[in-house]
């Protein structure tokens, strides 16, 4: 079944996983690895807006870890920082300027990471772990929106300790 010729009603042919089987490009499309990779899954990755000169990539990991590497043109990546959340981080996003990231975890909390002085503050609380994270840029004013699995939407001016506004969408229902 998976090795040599395949006499099916396909007819005969190397398969991909038999001794016929040849593969004159092993990275068609020239993925680069991260050098020092998270512990554990990744599971969020961000690019940087087009407002940087520099392309960096921003990944959250269940090793409870948000890690930034600068991309170079050949594809090359260079470690820059890593900043740490108390549970695992679910999702990342970018500020419009490039100057922050947001980070959503586990731990029930979102905190803002400038990057230009490494610095982490908490800047979101949720009831429960915060499944999502969004930079929202408007005329009149900026905000982080988060989403928990606590069933709230909270609106934060990452200036004060309470959400501008919260969204209850526990009476929801879901439909499958």
């Amino acid at each position: 079944m998976f090795g040599g010729t395949s006499n099916s009603i396909f007819g005969a042919t190397p398969t991909v996983f038999g001794s016929g089987a040849t593969q004159s490009n092993p990275n068609p499309m020239k993925d680069v690895e991260v050098v020092s990779p998270p512990d554990d899954s990744a599971s969020c990755l961000a690019f940087s807006p087009a407002a940087l000169s520099q392309d960096f990539l921003i990944a959250g990991s269940w090793d409870s870890n948000v890690r930034c590497w600068e991309v170079q043109q050949n594809g090359q990546t260079i470690p820059k920082a890593q900043q740490s959340h108390q549970g695992p981080v679910l999702d990342v996003a970018w500020s419009d300027d490039g100057s922050k990231v947001f980070t959503a975890s586990c731990d029930k909390t979102v905190k803002m990471w400038d990057l230009n002085s490494n610095q982490m503050i908490q800047v979101a609380q949720h009831e429960a772990p915060v499944k999502t994270v969004h930079w929202i840029k408007a005329p009149n004013y900026s905000c982080v929106m988060t989403g928990s699995w606590d069933k709230t939407l909270k609106f934060w001016d990452t200036r004060m300790p309470n959400p501008m506004m919260t969204i209850d969408l526990r009476d929801r229902k879901s439909v499958v």
